[in-house]
């Protein structure tokens, strides 16, 4: 059976505004997990849109001339009218090839993607095992609303399964078939990475925290699953093997949560000589882990700090304090790494001044580089269900739920002074002199230069 599986179109400037110049271009690793699970049986293509530059009609093209059965795309909200648009474009080919969306906002809102024209089902949860058991359920002539995981149309009314669960261990997947896209087009963010070849993997899936922001409840019930370090080192010798890979980037939700893991993947990698960088939680760093961590190349991690207001935070349930945050920092920075910092203005409860307060941390804390995104309440998180309760929606078109637009406006404040402060917050923390002598003390080669200039050419894009 043929499929085809889609991550839909989407250009740098909508998917990252005026910092397109310095955003990630990365293979669709949810993707090409699914692919290597499937092309054991049947016949396989992968079309990152993203990455092609492909229109819509492209994509129809494709599927006009290869004639798959199925059709399955990546859905995140921002993307969601791409991918309906594809999902009509398959049907106007041949109404008899099976349409699936699933990911992230499929997963949030089941029953109103699959009643969206032209979908035929919407896929709940993780799809390793879903997927397979709908191409084999089709191929069988059996009913699709009995396949467990899925959301489909049925007899006009909107059927949904029993949710699967994970049955699948992480460790029993095959690797991601990177070998079905083209690998040389793609070019993660120059502020992620200080050699190239680099290749962005993922060590589990889960997060157990609850934060009000975040889907990864919705998505995983608050479970959590690790790959054994042995596994995962698998994959990084074969991509320094196969693709010459120097470099790796941990794309984890939340790295650290366990100690012994940590150690024994440092173990394992430190003899490879790789530069390497990961996520983490403030809560979760010691001094002992950063300078093991630090010992076999890892260079910088990025913290996600949110919000430089003890009260913010304790609303949107991060379960961190600001002293964490500024110990992390320092420990970081004492172990010879980055400590970067990605942070959210317009949350529930927030002010002028809190957002002030937000700023201020990050220079306080001596970030090395520092991101400030704009609030993005996503179907399927706590914040979504109760958002109204500290303000109001701004912006309701999906496609500008990309973090850079201001949807959500929170009491106190209005679009203008939330935009406002977004600006200052780039100005403030990137052109004060003492962040200017800290970068160029840092430089130490050409590729700290060149990172240093790209960054120095986005802010002035955004600020134009």
């Amino acid at each position: 059976m043929k499929i085809l599986l889609i991550f839909p179109p989407i250009l740098g400037e909508e998917r990252y505004g005026k910092l397109a110049r310095v955003g990630s271009y990365l293979p669709p690793l949810g993707l090409l997990y699914l692919a290597a699970g499937l092309e054991k049986k049947h016949e396989v293509r992968v079309i990152d849109g993203s990455v092609l530059g492909m229109t819509v009609d492209d994509v129809k093209d494709v599927i006009r001339s290869w004639r798959p059965a199925i059709v399955g795309v990546s859905t995140y909200t921002p993307t969601l009218y791409r991918s309906l648009a594809i999902a009509r474009a398959a049907k106007e080919v041949d109404p008899a090839i099976l349409t699936v969306l699933g990911g992230p906002h499929p997963t949030a809102c089941p029953e109103e993607t699959a009643a969206e024209a032209g979908v035929d089902i919407a896929v709940v949860g993780e799809g390793e095992e879903t997927l397979p058991e709908i191409a084999e359920t089709l191929a069988a002539g059996g009913d699709l609303s009995k396949v467990r995981g899925v959301c489909c149309r049925k007899d006009g009314a909107i059927i949904k399964a029993p949710p699967r669960g994970r049955a699948t261990r992480l460790d029993d997947l095959p690797m991601p078939a990177r070998h079905l896209v083209d690998m040389s087009l793609y070019k993660p963010s120059v502020m992620h990475y200080k050699r190239l070849p680099a290749f962005s993997i993922i060590c589990g899936r889960g997060c157990p925290f609850k934060c009000t922001y975040c889907s990864c409840s919705k998505v995983f019930k608050g479970a959590v699953e690790m790959r054994s370090p042995a596994k995962v080192m698998e994959e990084i010798k074969h991509l320094v093997e196969k693709y010459g890979a120097r470099e790796i980037m941990v794309w984890d939700d939340t790295f650290g949560l366990s100690k012994k893991w940590v150690n024994e993947f440092c173990d394992l990698i430190a003899p490879l000589k790789l530069t390497w960088s990961a996520w983490m939680r403030v809560d979760l760093a010691t001094p002992e882990m950063l300078k093991r961590m630090a010992a076999c190349g890892c260079w910088h991690i990025s913290y996600g700090v949110e919000s430089g207001n003890q009260m913010v935070l304790d609303t949107i349930k991060k379960g961190i304090t600001v002293e964490q945050v500024k110990k992390a920092f320092a420990w970081t920075h004492e172990a010879g790494m980055e400590a970067r910092g990605t942070y959210i203005l317009g949350l529930p409860n927030e002010t002028e001044e809190t957002m002030r307060d937000t700023v201020d941390l990050a220079i306080e804390s001596r970030a090395d580089y520092a991101q400030f995104q704009l609030l993005t309440p996503y179907p399927g998180t706590e914040l979504w269900d109760t958002a109204r309760q500290y303000g109001d929606f701004a912006i309701t078109d999906f496609s500008k739920y990309t973090i850079w637009f201001p949807v959500f406006i929170p009491k106190g404040l209005s679009q203008e002074k939330l935009v406002r402060a977004h600006r200052a917050a780039y100005r403030r923390f990137y052109f004060r002199p003492a962040y200017i002598w800290q970068s160029l003390r840092n430089l130490g080669d050409w590729g700290d230069v060149r990172r240093a200039l790209t960054g120095i050419r986005g802010l002035l894009d955004f600020l134009k």
